[in-house]
């Protein structure tokens, strides 16, 4: 290096004979050509190689302190100081030199915040993805993750950065999808069902070629796409079971009449009620399919008014004591006198009652009971109302889809109804700000609870009384 001690004395000793030498032969030239001794001809060419020395070595030095500022700032740039530049007033080569250098330090300062801007657009991009990518390189070592990939995977990219994809997935089938395409070169593939019925597409893609080849990764969570899909055949099934008797009732009905029995008025009046029958509970089920779809909507807005607990849970129940007198079931109610004010829908609210009573009455045989109960829990701010029945119960695998529209825990004593009266009661409730839910032990009886906040749903705004 220029401003290497040892190199300097080296250059300046090179000099300093080179002058000698020059000055020695013009001393002798002076002399012969004048016809003077060459001691008066030494001392102005001493002078004058004193003044040409100081010259050279002050143009020297300061053509050796700018390289040397030249290397400082080049050690900046290269430690991350992408600000730094050298300041030089000479216009000789090495001012252009420096000048140039400044050049190429603003051109790579542009380029490196470009690129620093491209990668926090890209980092953006993959941390706002709902799907997740893997970035692996040629060694099979993780580079990137994504939010996304650590949530599916369960994984930390502290964990999984720089490590291999085998331990940083920890599935076997994963895994597999990522050596076929180490395998074939090309995108690869699969639907995979993971712990707890997660669906999960995985693609494998190589990119680039050479030392700079690795393959991205995608991981895609399907499993509310397989939900909804699920939830769709469900419906398009439970609602053609649901049609198919009424229908087929229908038509063995006009069939009949059809083939004689219209003249004759008693059995064409007969069949005439019965048909009346199954048009009117196709009606009502179509009548429910649109109020739910309303509630879940939002079409349906609460009509609020604040009123006593026990005018509101009270008359729903009672409005099915009749019904249940009649199937041979004895109803009671235990609503505390001192009950505060909700506020609350109270046709919506009652309309759970009797969705929840009359499904008990349906499921409990003659000679049960049900049993509606009320209670105020002040820490919580809620009311809770239970609803339980001495009937067959409802089987575990079923007791966390009885909220399901058309969902019947069996079809074979389920009686009249379409399967709605829960999904709406659900939905009813949740709109209130409350919780649904039920517990049951199978061949001993089902207990229905929801709950009711005693202060004023915040988002909903309440309607005036009436």
């Amino acid at each position: 290096m220029l401003h290497s001690p040892r190199l300097r004395w080296r250059t300046a000793f090179s000099y300093a004979v080179v002058i000698a030498l020059i000055l020695t032969g013009l001393t002798y030239y002076l002399s012969a050509r004048f016809d003077i001794p060459p001691g008066q001809a030494a001392r102005p060419v001493a002078v004058a190689g004193l003044l040409i020395s100081g010259l050279m070595v002050f143009q020297a030095e300061r053509a050796a302190a700018t390289v040397r500022r030249l290397t400082l700032v080049a050690h900046r740039i290269a430690q991350g100081d992408l600000d730094a530049r050298i300041i030089s007033l000479s216009s000789g080569e090495i001012g252009q030199l420096a000048r140039a250098f400044n050049r190429m330090a603003d051109r790579l300062q542009k380029q490196i915040e470009k690129r620093n801007r491209e990668r926090d657009r890209l980092d953006t991009v993959l941390h706002a993805l709902n799907d997740g990518v893997l970035i692996i390189n040629r060694h099979g070592e993780v580079r990137l993750i994504n939010s996304a990939a650590e949530r599916i995977l369960q994984v930390t990219a502290t964990v999984a950065r720089d490590r291999t994809f085998i331990q940083a997935v920890r599935d076997h089938r994963i895994v597999e999808v990522f050596q076929r395409c180490l395998q074939s070169g090309h995108e690869e593939n699969a639907m995979l069902e993971l712990e707890g019925g997660r669906m999960l597409r995985v693609a494998a893609t190589p990119f680039l070629r050479g030392r700079q080849r690795g393959h991205v990764v995608i991981l895609q969570d399907l499993t509310q796409l397989y939900q909804l899909q699920t939830v769709r055949r469900d419906f398009i099934s439970n609602i053609s079971h649901e049609l198919r008797t009424p229908v087929a009732s229908l038509r063995a009905l006009v069939d009949t009449l059809a083939d004689g029995a219209i003249d004759d008025p008693p059995a064409a009046q007969r069949f005439l009620s019965r048909m009346d029958v199954e048009v009117e509970a196709m009606a009502q089920m179509v009548q429910e399919l649109l109020e739910l779809a309303h509630i879940e909507s939002g079409q349906t807005p609460l009509r609020l008014r604040e009123l006593p607990a026990t005018e509101v849970v009270g008359p729903g129940a009672e409005r099915l004591r009749p019904q249940a007198e009649r199937a041979a079931i004895s109803l009671t109610i235990d609503s505390p006198e001192k009950l505060p004010s909700i506020v609350v829908d109270p046709d919506r609210i009652q309309q759970v009652m009797a969705n929840l009573v009359q499904n008990a009455i349906k499921f409990t045989p003659a000679g049960g009971a049900i049993h509606v109960q009320v209670e105020h829990h002040p820490d919580r701010g809620e009311l809770v109302v239970a609803v339980c029945d001495t009937g067959a119960g409802i089987a575990p695998d079923d007791l966390s889809r009885i909220f399901e529209r058309f969902y019947k825990a069996d079809r074979a004593r389920s009686g009249e109804g379409a399967g709605l009266g829960l999904a709406i009661a659900k939905h009813i409730v949740q709109a209130h700000g409350g919780r649904i839910w039920a517990e049951s032990t199978y061949g001993k009886g089902s207990n229905f609870y929801f709950t009711l906040p005693t202060t004023s749903p915040a988002e909903v705004p309440i309607a005036p009384a009436v």
